[in-house]
């Protein structure tokens, strides 16, 4: 019991930083950035690329370096696709489909379609936990991550996420830019899904161009999952996606002790998004569902 419950928190560790960065731009501002999952894949091969050219440093630094590159190459994602979104007035499901396929081409050129991390000395991994060596500092990373967003989302600039989610015309009427909150919330949110990406990478030691197939599945049942069990319905509130992200990899490996063969579990998420929503919707005939259902 106790080494499912490490499994889970492990999982669920390396996966924080891209729930936190889903809620800002999927629950809280109401955007179908499916451009997180392409700032997944970017974090994850700018780390993997930084990693070999600071070996000679002193391991706290590599570390330091390694997640700068990675949430620098998450947030170039976001700026740009944002950046189409609002200044060529594109709808930002196109953007973010746009962005991939630049992104795609930019990062086989520059690192290639796939990056060994074995060679080089892992900075994640830290004593204290033997079958776990890199869960210490995984969780640091996290926790450093929810207590920074939560103090983001205790400023006006949180609210503002939220409040464009509600009406996005709301700031002309005051003259506060749009551009800067939209541009700002996308860009924040896909950095941390380039955090989450290096994360994974590190974890599994490659990047590849592949890996962030299905992210975007991961997060929308993770926000779905947190929203049906947060019972206080305040607008702001990181139990959603923590709550969610705990449930789901609960879940996934409760599904891999029983013998399920997790090759079929992306259509468990399908369905359990589906039945969540049908229900929501039966029980709130009246409501409609938001972008993505999140």
């Amino acid at each position: 019991m106790g080494e499912l419950l490490l499994i889970i928190l492990e999982q669920l560790s390396l996966h924080i930083p891209l729930l936190l960065g889903s809620y800002i731009s999927l629950s809280l501002m109401k955007v179908p950035d499916l451009s997180i999952e392409t700032a997944f894949v970017c974090g994850a091969l700018c780390g993997a690329t930084i990693l070999p050219l600071c070996a000679s440093l002193p391991s706290s630094i590599q570390l330091v370096l390694v997640v700068g590159a990675s949430l620098c190459g998450g947030a170039l994602v976001g700026l740009s696709s944002s950046v189409m979104t609002q200044y060529g007035k594109l709808p930002h499901l196109l953007s973010s489909i746009i962005t991939f396929g630049i992104y795609y081409g930019i990062n086989q050129l520059v690192a290639g379609s796939y990056l060994s991390l074995s060679s080089s000395l892992n900075p994640l991994l830290s004593a204290g936990i033997p079958r776990h060596p890199e869960l210490i500092t995984v969780l640091f990373i996290s926790i450093v991550c929810t207590v920074l967003l939560y103090k983001i989302c205790s400023t006006q600039l949180g609210y503002a996420f939220a409040l464009y989610g509600n009406n996005p015309h709301f700031f002309s009427h005051y003259g506060i830019s749009t551009r800067y909150v939209f541009i700002v919330g996308i860009t924040l949110a896909n950095a941390l899904g380039g955090l989450s990406g290096y994360l994974l990478a590190q974890s599994s030691g490659f990047a590849d161009i592949t890996m962030g197939f299905g992210k975007i599945l991961v997060c929308i049942t993770a926000l779905i999952l947190g929203k049906t069990i947060h019972v206080r319905k305040t607008p702001l509130s990181l139990i959603v996606p923590l709550g969610g992200g705990a449930a789901y990899f609960s879940l996934q490996q409760l599904l891999i002790k029983s013998g399920f063969n997790l090759k079929y579990f992306t259509t468990v998420q399908s369905v359990l998004i589906l039945l969540i929503l049908i229900m929501f919707l039966r029980k709130n005939s009246k409501k409609t569902i938001d972008h993505l259902g999140v």
